[in-house]
């Protein structure tokens, strides 16, 4: 019951403030072509196909365009994949490096520590004992270091990622524009062509 009571309270709420704030609306100034530089009826049609233009212009982009957030997916789960696919070869190769690198050395001292903890446990030894817990103390500590690097450059390269895309984004865009507001002549085997 005192939720229909508070929803009801919401709506008159909404309803009144939409009373308050409402404007007239004239169709006659909506409907105004003169306010859109529209004097004759060849702005109209000028307007009409640069609107038509760009709706193609945009189109194209949109099948083209790269979504940040799938690239830093890809990234998230194979270091470098994201790069690769805005085509940006060398960052994706220099982050994949690195990040397999910093793994390989966690593994290998997270391995020698785990070498030594398998001896401190064998040991019966006080001597034993505390050698070996030594031994396999500062390896632990070198892996819990080099897996903390991983962690950051893993960070790091879904960070560039989303700004590698963007300008993926950007640069594509940027083509379309210059493809489409310029004049080229290409010459192919099915004969000349004029892109005007």
């Amino acid at each position: 019951m005192k939720v229909k009571i508070y929803t009801l309270v919401c709506l008159l709420m909404v309803s009144g403030c939409s009373l308050l704030f409402a404007e007239d609306f004239s169709i006659m100034d909506f409907s105004d072509p003169y306010k859109y530089e529209w004097y004759n009826a060849e702005d109209r049609y000028t307007f009409r196909d640069s609107l038509s233009q760009s709706n193609l212009l945009l189109e194209d982009y949109l099948e083209i365009r790269q979504s940040p957030l799938t690239n830093a997916l890809k990234t998230a789960v194979a270091p470098g994949w994201g790069h690769f696919s805005v085509k940006s070869y060398t960052k994706g190769q220099i982050l994949l490096g690195s990040q397999l690198a910093l793994l390989g050395t966690t593994l290998y001292f997270y391995e020698r520590s785990m070498i030594h903890y398998r001896k401190y446990k064998k040991a019966t030894q006080i001597d034993e004992i505390d050698e070996h817990y030594n031994n396999a103390l500062i390896p632990y500590r070198q892996s819990n270091l080099f897996i903390g690097l991983f962690i950051v450059v893993w960070g790091y390269s879904i960070y560039d990622v989303i700004n590698e895309t963007n300008q993926y984004n950007y640069e594509r865009w940027r083509e379309l524009n210059e493809r489409e507001n310029s004049y080229e002549i290409s010459i192919s085997p099915n004969g000349v062509s004029f892109r005007f």
